[in-house]
């Protein structure tokens, strides 16, 4: 038996370290599934196990922490590249705007339990913790109460004055766990331990909601990369037929630039202009485009500078106000509006002459990012701290169901244990099933003149002791129990060995049942240099067990 209980203890262990998350020392994370990005395989409320590995490839199907998001992502991977992965939902068309490195995957994905999600949260909810925690109580109330009960049908029975009948039927009680060996009593005082934590950590945790909100400034997310190119003939002036940014484009090869502009950020509306400026401060707007949706968080556009008719433009304004116009800036310029955000309007600076087109710095110039930023309300995992130590509130309701489970089962088993064991001797049987009435003492001297009446059975002495509303005194002495009650007159006692196993017995008597002619009790009045130590008396012809 012992092994059936060790065994069980070492595979609820090994449990517990498959299935420990990480902030408890183990691997293995539990990702709870909302959303349709990973549809038809997974649906909202599955339950994703995922473990922590030193390899992920492409085509793994990973859980990660999304700084943009302040929540766990679980998608697939689509693309390695210098460390950063890539991942993209199953049912997204679109890949996922951040690329997070190995320190920031929780997992890969080890088994997909359907609605094991929704079932976990009922069972580390409220509710489920008090089911457990009833479970607990009832379990051990049920089987104290069981014990009750056969106590009083015994003690019921030890009542009737006819005496039962011989039967050679041995009768087992379920040892108390005070008697319990030492490792069983380490082991339920442990369990009780855990199933408290655990209790008490659901508690904490199932007081509040799992995220809580807080307010933050991040980037908008917004960039503009703009590129040109232009058809020119072959010439020695180029090494092809096309010119690309951000090479100058020579006005005697070409009379028009097309200039490329891709968007990427929340959607909305872009409206293209080209603005031109000369030094002598004069400035005029000539629009491209129209407002162009974007829905899909990115956009691609393209329009067109006619060099010469903006060079004419700027010409004829230096005809009317005098002032020469041998440069023209032209700043092709993207005016970005989405929602609530603040204006994003990047622009493409220019240098147009009467020989070139050129750009104004280097190639760095042809991608702008938004540098403005906004105040966001977002939703954060929120956490129980312990001193230095802190765990998300998510993690606490699964740690706290597991330990209630884990306490629970282990009380099943050291209940099984228990119920199987039986205490070793007559002598320690009679006190675990008639503990309540029973004081232990050290032996006892017989006093002068007292008569001795030894009882063939204890139950007739418990019987005895409950008539006169008296207690059973008990000592152990020489391998054998000495249980005696004591009257005003006389003293009642009867002898059990400490090894010898118990008795047979009927109707749940502790010893042999009396004959059917009444009970044989047995008076001895020797005079007190005959009497033995302990209280009663030698007698004759039988060997002494005091």
């Amino acid at each position: 038996m012992k092994r059936r209980v060790v065994l069980l203890i070492a595979l609820t262990g090994l449990l517990v370290v498959l299935l420990a998350p990480p902030s408890v020392g183990g691997s293995t994370s539990y990702v709870i599934t909302r959303g349709a990005s990973m549809e038809p395989r997974f649906h909202t409320g599955d339950l994703a196990v995922v473990r922590a590995g030193g390899d992920y490839s492409v085509g793994d199907v990973v859980a990660y922490r999304s700084d943009l998001l302040n929540s766990v992502v679980m998608h697939r991977i689509v693309a390695v590249e210098d460390g950063r992965y890539t991942f993209q939902g199953d049912n997204n068309s679109w890949l996922d705007p951040e690329q997070p490195t190995a320190t920031d995957l929780i997992g890969a994905l080890v088994v997909r339990v359907p609605q094991g999600g929704t079932w976990l949260e009922r069972v580390t909810g409220p509710v489920g913790l008090g089911v457990v925690a009833f479970a607990l109580v009832a379990g051990g109330g049920t089987a104290a109460h069981t014990r009750h009960r056969r106590r009083a049908r015994g003690a019921a029975r030890h009542s009737i004055s006819r005496p039962s009948r011989p039967s050679s039927t041995s009768h087992t009680t379920m040892p108390t766990l005070a008697a319990a060996p030492p490792w069983m009593r380490t082991a339920a005082a442990g369990t009780g331990v855990l199933g408290v934590l655990g209790l008490a950590l659901g508690a904490l945790a199932w007081t509040g909601p799992l995220t809580e909100p807080t307010v933050g400034q991040e980037p908008t997310g917004r960039t503009m990369t703009f590129s040109y190119t232009a058809s020119v003939p072959p010439s020695a002036a180029y090494d092809g037929t096309t010119v690309t940014s951000p090479s100058p484009v020579f006005r005697t090869l070409a009379d028009t630039v097309d200039v490329q502009l891709a968007y990427r950020g929340p959607s909305g509306q872009i409206t293209v202009d080209a603005e031109l400026s000369t030094a002598g401060g004069w400035r005029s707007t000539v629009p491209l485009t129209g407002p162009v949706d974007v829905a899909d968080d990115q956009a691609e556009l393209a329009v067109r500078l006619d060099l010469v008719a903006l060079e004419a433009r700027a010409q004829a304004a230096a005809l009317a106000t005098g002032m020469p116009a041998d440069q023209v800036t032209v700043d092709v310029v993207a005016s970005v509006q989405s929602g609530d955000l603040p204006a994003f309007a990047p622009a493409l600076h220019l240098l147009l002459s009467d020989l070139q087109l050129r750009l104004v710095g280097d190639a760095s110039a042809l991608t702008v990012v938004d540098a403005a930023v906004v105040d966001r309300v977002a939703e954060t995992p929120r956490s129980i701290a312990f001193g230095n130590v802190s765990i998300s509130v998510a993690t606490g309701r699964a740690v706290s169901g597991w330990l209630a489970l884990g306490s629970l089962l282990v009380a099943a088993a050291l209940i099984v244990a228990l119920r199987r064991m039986s205490l070793p001797g007559e002598d320690a049987e009679i006190r675990n099933r008639y503990g309540s009435m029973i004081v232990v003492v050290q032996p006892m001297v017989t006093p002068a003149g007292r008569p001795v009446v030894d009882v063939p059975e204890f139950a007739t002495l418990a019987k005895i002791a409950e008539r006169y509303g008296l207690l059973v005194l008990h000592w152990t002495r020489s391998g054998v129990g000495t249980f005696v009650v004591q009257d005003e007159g006389t003293t009642y006692r009867y002898r059990a060995s400490v090894d010898a196993p118990p008795r047979a017995r009927g109707r749940g008597s502790t010893a042999a049942a009396a004959p059917d002619r009444g009970l044989a009790l047995t008076a001895t009045h020797g005079p007190p240099s005959h009497r033995s130590p302990d209280v009663g008396a030698v007698r004759p012809g039988l060997p002494h067990q005091g």
